[in-house]
């Protein structure tokens, strides 16, 4: 805020004198806008007093600090003394000489992003609102406040109401909304005041709370004041707990003393011990009773030794001779003593019972230590001492003083030995006498130590008040505790350890383990003073007896394990069986390792402690549980171990404050239906439920961690089962879903076993059924499933085939049986074949009928034929079968976590409910619905091809048999033909033979006669064999099947299959509906990547969302999350108002928020998300979990980016987009002007500014840039940020805006021509929408173009050599394009300094590039290594100077310093790991500043003459890497020279010099050999000959032109290629001669570039001539000229000069 701003505002501040409120000169005499001018018309003024009424109900709305003070307060304002000009004045100097610059550095050390600067001129309501508006970017938590729930005016609740009516009574008071209710919390009914201050006490309905969505009650007003002032310190952990007020007794040995320390260590509390407490009492008591003791035996002792000494003396003055009689006498006497001895043994043992405060004196109690056994000799006979013959002769004094004559009188004190001897006697008895004290006195006792322990813990002022301490065994007696409940020092909890074992044998057994070698000494010392020897022979006997028995047990144990080994391998029984058998043996072998100990007084005494225990402790737990509300926690010890009673005792003492679930009831149903019915009239705008969405499966169902399925089920058996609405319970106001009564009272006996902890369940494994009639693509789809989701792809028959195919042989079904081939029929031989063939044929055929035999003979199992039958007729499995093989896939790896796709099962409605029965749930199942028509069209083409097959086999096997008959004829013809022409052989042969013997004239007529009967004889022959061989009919044959009526059969076939297939898939559709198994339909038919995408998009629930498959989200309206956050119901997530699915995406600005921006916020888990739009919210909702593995969002920053660009370049429009997407505020400087004038009308800023307005002057930029930096603090752009519309537009806005520090991130060049620039104005110009001329014609654009143009190019050279951060982008483009670009630039820039905040914040390193960092601030923060690499430094040793690389591309900052890498490489290593790279961890510190080498040119060496150059000016990065030989001694350049450690070094080349600078220690202090290389000297050029000569000066030109040459390969028209190439040559040397003029070389480079274009007319028109001709339309456009350009060159040829 301006001084002079400061001063005005404090000068014009008045004071109300009573109340001390501070008012401005707005507040009491504000400025009244004046009111419109009425008109005539009635109906304008009706309409003028609306308006007017709107705007004031506006104006009080907004402007609520505006509200006029009453006039009595106005005329009692006054002026204070230190609000006069004077005093203002000094104040506001000593404020910014003395305060100012401490708060200025205590800024500077502050987190910048939590810095909020605000324009002190605006009121204090306003900056209010725009601190909380500044305060709503960050992830902050509203403070929670308890709300009172039961109010006095309604009717009270009754005190001795049940707590769960209580619970109901009060959750819907003071409801956020309906569905909202408040829960209960672990407290129920117990007050938490009570409980942290350690007393559990029960609260009142009417002190009833709500807090952070549960419900408390208080027990008394004090209790609510304090839990509504801070309720946290009473519900954070460890609270609630028991404050620790326990009694824990028990028999002895039964180890109360452990769990009394357990439960210490548990709860932070101490042990009381009264019994040791006690002892000090008793013996206090047991003293007095010794000395009343002692006092009254020595007086009867003296008269006792006096009397005896008397007796003495009489005796002794008798005579010898009367001594028998008197013995006899004494005898009687004697015996008559004894008599009155025993009678009067009570009066001799009457001094020892005394009473001790109303108590008689006992045998005192055992000592604390429960392990110490006593003296048996002590326990046999207690209060019962032997009498010694001194008493029996004290007894006889009296009598026998009667009878005799008194003696002289004997003087006998107390110092006598026979009286000290009876003084100890009698003190010993009364010492082995018990000891007791009355109940009254041990509770003092008690009362005094539990005051002490809880002095103790008020000491710790956050602790409890009372509690922390345990009672061991103690109370004892029924009269303890009675004293105990009259002082009100009851505890909270009694513990009872109980040993149920029969005969208490197990604590027996315990005390005899622990105090064996006591016992068995007491035993021995017994025995031994019985019968020893009798008990020597006794224990060699039990030893032998022993041993044998030992013997005799261990070859018992080898025989049984011989005889389990033989079952074993015999396989009557498994290794499990056996090793179960064998923990069985070993745990009677343990329980029998504690024998119980042998019969005596020793175990008798044990036993009666026990047995005293049991007779009192019935009639302490009838007081307990009489006079208190105790119920006493008895805990069963037998058997058991100290961890198992402790945890069990944990969860007794903890189960008041534990959750409890309850059945669910018509009651919760009735709730329910209440908050939906109010939640439809409460919101505005209801979503409709779909028509199909269950009822029971609702969005809005308060569903538990499970969603809708059994968590016994899925705890126990991880099976995904459906949950029974019908068997519901309620936890923790969720419902969940059980499968049946049994899970349901699991569940609510353990509710908190079945449900997650510390983290959301884990869905199990994938398991699909994939179902459809044959021909659907149920094996296709599967298959790709299962290879897509790296599951187990299970073939239901097929397995069935698997495990009957080791006895069929071969798969069976219909489908296999149409596969078989057609037996081939039995052809008929020829004789000479079946005779070749009959030993072959024969054993053929007798392994056929083998095979049938055995197949005939095949004896199936049970589960064989049943599977047989299943595959071959449908026949349904028996369950048995069905539960042996389907719950492997379920419950046994690796089906069990890897998932699997189960294919073609169930296929009936029995199967599917033998599924549901027996908890075999899938995720869901696929359905394939197809038409008939598409599985005709899938199965018949194959179908039909196998027919095919099968016809041409069959035809083919019909042309076989007829060749083979035909065959057969014709050899039995040729075989007749034969044995005809033989016979006729014959008779020719007889009828020679007759011949031989007639004259020749009858053998001439002979001769033609056999002629003519060979002619005969041929006819003959033929005729016997057509008759013998007749044509055999054709058989009639069955008539092949026609291709048409196969495919009918076929299709009619295939139709019956569908029908059937169609009609199970409906009732196992039917069943699994009845299951509640999810169903997905698809349409089969389609083609399959089709149906695999539909697939593959149904299935995205049940695989891409399998983790989420749990949660539960529910939307909520914008205004409840709102009331929610107030009111404390829930908090903000942890993205607080970002939108996480935008996040996700890679968003990193905060979305609009505000009014005219809706949000659509969601509960989970207590907290509340909110979304930028209603698909994103519903796509939250699908996935939450995917959504919050996210991390956290990073740091709000602002957007401040400046578009410019010339004149119609697009910056207002681009401008205007950003700040109606993401809410900026666009300003130019006019705007900035404007809103000044606005808003601060008083301000100075604004008078200075309106004197240059009125009177038609520019506004300065000083004034101008002042005005940008007050409407900066407007909270607007400091929330979301802004955009510059056209500026900075020169050198002098840039210097006042850095003065100001206003440094956008980016500056975005938009880059359009000058003719663009004057097109898109005349387009604006003559552009309907235009509402009003502008200045902008054609020369006003011009102006501007050519002021930009004159101005930008010092903005652009400023940004990127200063910050870095100008961008040019093609206004050119769209404006979509431009948009998408431009918001690119701010999104890059805004995660860049999101991520740099965050590490920065997290004590990381972070890079700095695209920062905006000047190098001057650059060189002021620089690190202890300057402008080296640290990184090479550490890991390499060597110095990279970076300095040479002007960006900060590969900076970072760390540690507030910045340091600089050589590449991205060094940068990520120095970004993952800073500390290890910077001081104190870093390896190698940076030598000092003169150590470093520096680069220097040869001129600057040149100057330091006469400095000599090191190692005579040879390169010592040549020599030393070239192992120091002759021939690495080379001269370095003169212009490469290096200083370091003050000398001068030369290199020969770059890349050895940066060698050297990288690794200088390493070269510098080398030693040349005594032989070097002559030294070169200068030859003057025109002193070589020609051809090194022209190498040395054209060489260069002359290779440049050659190259040049070969790459175009120039042809002339019109030239041969020859001098085409010298011209060109020629050409080009004169072109780029280094020692001819500029203007002669551009000449030539013209005339090259020209007779380049020429030559690129031949390839021009060879390329677009074409032999036919082309109508010139149809020939480019340039074709014509460019051709008579071409004809036109002939016979001229391009000048040389």
């Amino acid at each position: 805020m301006p001084d002079k701003d400061l001063e005005i505002k404090r000068v014009s501040l008045r004071v109300d004198p009573i109340t001390g409120d501070t008012y401005t000169k707005e507040i009491y005499n504000p400025e009244k806008p004046e009111k419109k001018k009425k008109e005539s018309d009635a109906e304008e003024e009706g309409e003028e007093e609306e308006e007017e009424e709107e705007e004031e109900g506006i104006d009080e709305e907004g402007d609520e600090h505006m509200s006029e003070l009453p006039t009595e307060v106005i005329e009692r304002l006054v002026k204070r003394p230190e609000d006069l000009p004077s005093h203002v004045i000094e104040n506001i100097k000593n404020y910014k000489s003395n305060l100012l610059p401490l708060l200025e550095d205590f800024m500077a050390d502050h987190d910048q992003q939590y810095l909020v600067e605000l324009d002190g001129n605006q009121p204090s309501p306003i900056l209010f609102k725009q601190l909380l508006q500044r305060l709503h970017c960050f992830i902050t938590r509203p403070a929670a406040v308890p709300i009172r729930l039961h109010d006095n005016e309604e009717e009270e609740i009754p005190e001795d109401i049940d707590t769960d009516e209580l619970m109901r009574t009060l959750a819907p008071k003071e409801m956020v909304a309906p569905r909202f209710r408040w829960r209960r919390s672990r407290w129920l009914r117990h007050c938490p005041v009570a409980l942290y201050e350690g007393n559990i006490v029960q609260g009142k309905p009417d002190l009833s709370v709500g807090f952070l969505d549960k419900l408390y009650c208080l027990s008394s007003p004090q209790a609510m004041e304090k839990f509504l002032k801070n309720p946290r310190p009473y519900l954070l952990p460890t609270q609630p707990r028991p404050p620790c007020k326990i009694s824990v007794t028990g028999p002895h040995m039964s180890g109360k003393t452990t769990i009394s320390h357990l439960l210490a260590q548990k709860y932070g509390a101490k042990v009381l011990d009264i019994e040791r407490l006690v002892q000090p009492k008793i013996e206090e008591e047991k003293e007095k009773t010794l000395a009343k003791v002692r006092e009254e035996t020595t007086e009867h002792a003296i008269i006792t030794v006096k009397t005896k000494l008397k007796e003495q003396q009489e005796a002794e003055e008798l005579e010898r001779a009367e001594r028998e009689g008197d013995q006899t006498t004494d005898q009687g006497e004697t015996t008559e003593v004894d008599t009155e001895t025993e009678k009067g043994k009570g009066k001799k043992t009457e001094p020892a019972p005394v009473d001790v405060e109303g108590g008689r004196l006992e045998k005192p109690p055992e000592p604390p230590g429960e392990e110490k056994i006593e003296d048996p000799k002590e326990e046999a006979d207690p209060g019962e001492p032997p009498i010694t013959e001194e008493k029996t002769e004290v007894s006889q004094t009296p009598e026998a003083s009667k009878r005799t004559v008194s003696p002289p009188t004997i003087d006998v004190d107390a110092t006598h030995p026979e009286v000290v001897t009876l003084v100890e006697a009698a003190l010993k008895e009364a010492e082995n006498q018990s000891f007791s004290l009355s109940a009254d006195v041990y509770i003092d006792i008690a009362e005094k130590a539990i005051q002490d322990t809880e002095k103790d813990l008020r000491k710790n002022a956050t602790g409890p008040l009372c509690g922390g301490w345990i009672l061991d065994n103690f109370p004892q007696t029924r009269d303890q505790w009675m004293v105990m409940v009259e002082r009100g020092i009851v505890p909270d909890d009694a513990i009872c350890l109980r040993d149920s074992s029969e005969n208490g044998n197990f604590l027996v057994r315990r005390w005899y383990k622990y105090n064996k070698d006591q016992i068995e000494e007491l035993i021995r010392l017994r025995k031994a003073t019985e019968e020893a020897e009798k008990l020597h022979l006794a224990e060699e006997e039990r030893v032998k007896r022993e041993e044998m028995e030992r013997q005799a047990a261990e070859e018992e144990r080898k025989k049984r394990e011989a005889e389990r080994r033989k079952k074993i391998e015999s396989g009557e029984i498994s290794e499990d069986v056996a090793a179960l058998e064998g923990i069985e043996r070993l745990s009677v072998q343990a329980e029998l390792l504690d024998p119980l100990p042998p019969d005596g007084p020793e175990l008798d005494s044990e036993r009666e402690k026990r047995k005293e225990f049991e007779r009192e402790w019935p009639a302490m737990q009838a007081m307990i549980t009489g006079s208190t509300t105790i119920e006493p926690i008895q805990v069963e010890i037998e058997k058991r171990g100290e961890e198992e009673i402790f945890d069990e005792l944990i969860t007794s003492l903890e189960e008041k404050f534990k959750y409890h679930g309850w059945e669910y009831s018509g009651m919760d149903v009735d709730e329910e239906e209440e908050d939906l019915e109010a939640s439809r009239e409460a919101e505005d705008e209801e979503e409709e439920e779909e028509e199909d969405e269950d009822p029971n499966r609702s969005k809005k169902k308060p569903l538990g961690d499970v969603n809708h399925f059994c968590p016994v089920s899925m705890y126990e058996r991880n099976v995904l089962w459906p949950g029974n609405p019908e068997c519901s319970a309620r936890y923790r106001e969720k419902v969940y879903y059980l499968a049946n009564d049994e899970a349901r009272e699991k569940f609510l006996k353990n509710s908190q076993m079945y449900l997650p902890k510390k983290e959301p369940l884990k869905s199990p494994a994938l398991r699909l059924l994939m179902l459809g009639p044959k021909g659907s693509g149920k094996s296709l789809h599967a298959r790709y499933l299962a290879n897509k989701l790296n599951i187990f792809h299970i073939d239901f028959r097929e397995r069935l085939q698997e495990m009957i195919i080791a006895k069929t042989k071969k798969k069976i079904g219909p489908e296999y049986e149409e596969d078989k081939e057609e037996p081939e029929e039995e052809e008929e031989g020829n004789d000479d074949e079946e005779g070749a063939n009959a030993e072959d044929v024969e054993p053929a055929a007798e392994d056929e009928d083998k095979k049938k035999e055995e197949e005939d003979e095949m004896e199936y199992t049970e589960e064989e034929e049943a599977i047989k039958s299943y595959l071959e007729s449908d026949d349904p499995l028996p369950d048995e079968l069905m539960t042996k093989i389907l719950t492997d896939w379920w419950n046994t790896e690796p089906f069990k976590s890897t998932g699997f796709v189960l294919e073609g099962f169930p296929r009936t409605s029995d199967e599917a409910k033998y599924l549901a029965e027996n908890g075999l749930y899938p995720d869901g199942a696929v359905l394939l619905n197809v038409e008939d028509m598409d599985v005709v069209g899938r199965l018949l083409p194959p179908k039909l091809d196998k027919w095919r097959v099968k016809r041409d086999k069959r035809l083919a096997k019909k042309n076989k048999k007829k060749e083979k008959a035909k065959k057969k004829r014709d050899a039995a013809i040729e075989k007749r033909r034969a044995e005809l022409t033989k016979e006729r052989d014959e008779r020719r042969a007889e009828r020679k033979a007759q011949k031989g013997e007639k004259d020749s004239d009858e053998e001439a007529e002979e001769g033609e006669e056999e002629e003519e009967e060979e002619v005969e004889e041929e006819e003959d022959i033929e005729a016997v064999l057509a008759e013998e061989f007749e044509e055999e009919e054709e058989e009639d044959e069955e008539e092949e099947e026609l291709e048409e009526d196969a495919v009918d059969r076929l299709k009619n076939d295939l139709a019956e299959v569908y029908d059937n297939d169609t009609n199970r898939l409906a009732d196992v559709q039917q069943t699994l509906e009845e299951a509640l198994i999810p169903r997905i339909e698809l349409e089969g038919g389609r083609k399959p990547h089709i149906v695999r995408y539909l697939l593959s998009k149904n299935l995205k629930p049940y695989v891409d969302f399998r983790h989420s498959r749990f949660e539960r989200v529910y939307a909520i309206s914008e205004k409840l999350a709102t009331k929610m956050l107030r009111v404390g119901y829930k908090q903000p997530s942890r993205f607080g108002k970002w939108d996480p699915v935008q996040m996700k995406d890679g968003e990193c600005i905060q979305p609009m928020q505000g009014p005219g921006y809706s949000t659509y916020p969601a509960i989970y888990r207590g907290h509340i998300y909110y979304f930028a739009s209603h698909d994103n919210r519903d796509m939250f909702i699908q996935d939450p979990m995917s959504y919050l593995k996210q991390p956290s969002p990073k740091p709000v920053v602002p957007i401040r980016i400046a578009v410019i660009g010339p004149p119609k370049s697009g910056k207002t429009t681009m401008a205007t987009r950003f700040a109606e997407t993401y809410g900026l505020m666009r300003l130019s400087l006019g705007e900035a002007i404007r809103q000044v004038m606005l808003n601060q009308p008083k301000s100075t800023l604004a008078m200075a500014i309106n004197s240059y307005m009125v009177r038609g002057q520019t506004i300065p930029d000083e004034l101008t840039i002042q005005a940008l930096e007050t409407t900066l603090l407007d909270m607007r752009c400091q929330t979301r940020g802004v955009v510059f519309d056209g500026f900075p537009m020169s050198k002098r806005q840039i210097d006042l805006m850095t003065q100001k520090s206003i440094i956008p991130i980016r500056i975005v060049e938009l880059e359009i021509d000058s003719k663009e620039t004057m097109v898109r104005g005349t387009k604006d110009r003559h552009s309907p929408n235009r509402a009003y001329p502008v200045h902008d014609s054609a020369q006003i654009l011009a102006i501007k173009l050519s002021n930009y143009l004159r101005e930008i190019g010092e903005v652009r050279k400023w940004y990127k050599e200063q910050h870095k951060n100008f961008v040019n982008m093609n206004g050119n483009r769209s404006k979509w394009w431009v948009w998408h670009q431009l918001l690119d630039v701010a999104r890059k820039g805004v995660s860049q300094i999101q991520l740099y905040l965050q590490r920065v914040a997290d004590g990381k390193a972070s890079s700095v590039a695209d920062m905006c960092i000047t190098p001057q601030e650059f060189e002021v923060r620089l690190g202890d290594f300057g402008q080296y690499c640290p990184v090479n430094l550490a890991n390499k040793g060597e110095l990279i100077d970076c300095s040479v690389n002007p960006t900060l591309e590969f900076a970072a900052e760390f540690r507030g310093h910045y340091y600089k890498m050589a590449g991205q490489e060094e940068l990520e290593e120095f970004l993952h790991e800073p500390e290890k790279y910077v001081p104190p961890l870093a390896p190698v510190k940076l030598p000092a500043r003169h150590l470093l080498p520096r680069q220097i040119t040869g001129v600057q060496a040149k100057a330091m003459f006469p400095k000599p150059i090191e190692i005579q000016g040879y390169c010592p990065v040549t020599y030393l890497d070239g192992k120091c030989r002759y021939e690495a001694i080379i001269q370095g350049d003169r212009e490469l020279v290096v200083l370091y450690r003050d000398n001068l070094y030369y290199f020969e080349n770059e890349k050895k010099l940066k060698k050297f600078m990288r690794l200088p220690e390493k070269y510098w202090n080398l030693t040349l050999p005594h032989k070097l290389p002559p030294k070169k000297e200068p030859i003057a050029v025109t002193n070589i000959p020609m051809l090194g000569f022209m190498e040395q000066t054209v060489a260069t030109s002359i290779n440049k032109a050659l190259t040049a040459v070969g790459s175009l390969k120039p042809k002339y028209p019109f030239l041969s290629v020859t001098r085409s190439s010298q011209i060109y040559f020629a050409y080009h040397l004169k072109a780029y001669n280094p020692k001819s003029s500029e203007y002669v070389r551009k000449k030539y480079k013209q005339k090259l570039m020209r007779f380049e274009e020429t030559c690129e007319l031949i390839k021009y028109l060879g390329n677009n001539m074409t032999v036919k001709y082309k109508d010139p339309k149809a020939r480019p456009i340039d074709f014509d000229f460019k051709l008579n350009q071409f004809m036109a060159l002939k016979g001229i040829e391009p000048t040389p000069t």
